[in-house]
């Protein structure tokens, strides 16, 4: 059985800067190879030198990258990604402004071929305050808002630094344990892969300087309930990939991007321990300060992990 290719939504009102947003990681020489599924291919500035092909809604990337203009048949399109003969690293779906972008992640919740990775939803910063008291469009805002794993805001440099608190406050009262991104320039690194810290993965990823990198590694079994708990203490986590040894000699693969984690059984970890990679801002603990919180000295019950991997299918 082939391996589930991560799925991504960029979700956001009209005007909140989604294919700004996109443009960033498609420009980008480094960046995995990816499917974008857009809604108008006349909004995606594509630097001429960066095609290699352009043929009917399919515009492929020297990069690797392949750009689709959406449609209206999303499961169509997606079948069309998937049996092409070399598949992507990951597929990234562009929603339109009015949608509810946890609805599209529904797809991959029910596919085999797909694995969820993440709700990232910009907002305009600047129009927020306005947009959240018009009778007519706060609710899908809210909606939006709410279905987010990461939110990003855009144009907060329009705004004077109490504004910017201001609006910046309510979203965090709106969407408590939402981690938020401040840095929009930067937030094409979500999509960047993180290389568990073990000798057969490639280097990791070095973050830019906005970012915050700790690897975690111990050889104690780690409460899985414990981690979720301390990840979703977590407001500053943006990510998180790597092994987990659990309890009972259990092992997971564990990737997550914002609020959402996913747990794929292993049969054992590389080295037989547990190895994370943790981005997120400053003010995030040192790796012995992490695995000092998710794997207590006095361990669960032997058979938690295993108890914990049996749920159906795990993500959260």
């Amino acid at each position: 059985m082939r391996d589930a290719i991560p799925f991504s939504v960029i979700g956001g009102f009209l005007g909140a800067g989604k294919t700004t947003f996109l443009n960033r990681l498609m420009a980008r020489a480094e960046a995995p190879r990816c499917a974008l599924l857009v809604n108008d291919f006349g909004e995606i500035a594509i630097d001429g030198a960066l095609v290699a092909e352009h043929a009917g809604d399919t515009i492929t990337l020297r990069n690797g990258c392949v750009c689709c203009a959406l449609g209206s048949d999303l499961t169509g399109t997606l079948s069309k990604i998937l049996d092409r003969g070399t598949r992507p690293e990951r597929i990234i779906v562009e929603t339109s402004g009015v949608a509810q972008p946890g609805r599209v992640m529904d797809i991959a919740r029910i596919s085999d071929e797909l694995r969820a990775d993440g709700v990232i939803v910009i907002f305009n910063a600047e129009a927020l305050p306005e947009q959240l008291e018009d009778r007519w469009i706060a609710d899908t805002v809210r909606a939006q808002l709410a279905a987010a794993d990461v939110l990003v805001p855009s144009r907060l440099d329009r705004l004077e630094p109490a504004r910017r608190a201001a609006v910046l406050g309510r979203v965090a009262d709106d969407c408590p344990g939402t981690p938020l991104l401040d840095c929009f320039d930067q937030g094409w690194q979500l999509f960047m892969d993180l290389a568990p810290a073990d000798s057969r993965a490639r280097p990791a990823f070095a973050p830019h300087a906005a970012f915050t990198a700790r690897t975690v590694t111990t050889d104690r079994p780690v409460d899985p309930a414990r981690l979720q708990r301390w990840l979703r203490s977590r407001a500053d986590v943006y990510r998180i990939k790597g092994w987990v040894r659990l309890p009972g000699g259990a092992s997971a693969l564990l990737q997550g991007v914002g609020k959402h984690l996913d747990w794929q059984r292993v049969a054992r970890t590389p080295d037989g321990n547990t190895s994370l990679v943790v981005i997120g801002r400053g003010g995030l603990p040192d790796g012995d300060a992490i695995a000092g919180q998710i794997a207590p000295v006095d361990p669960c019950s032997a058979e938690a992990g295993e108890a914990f991997l049996s749920r159906p299918r795990q993500t959260e």
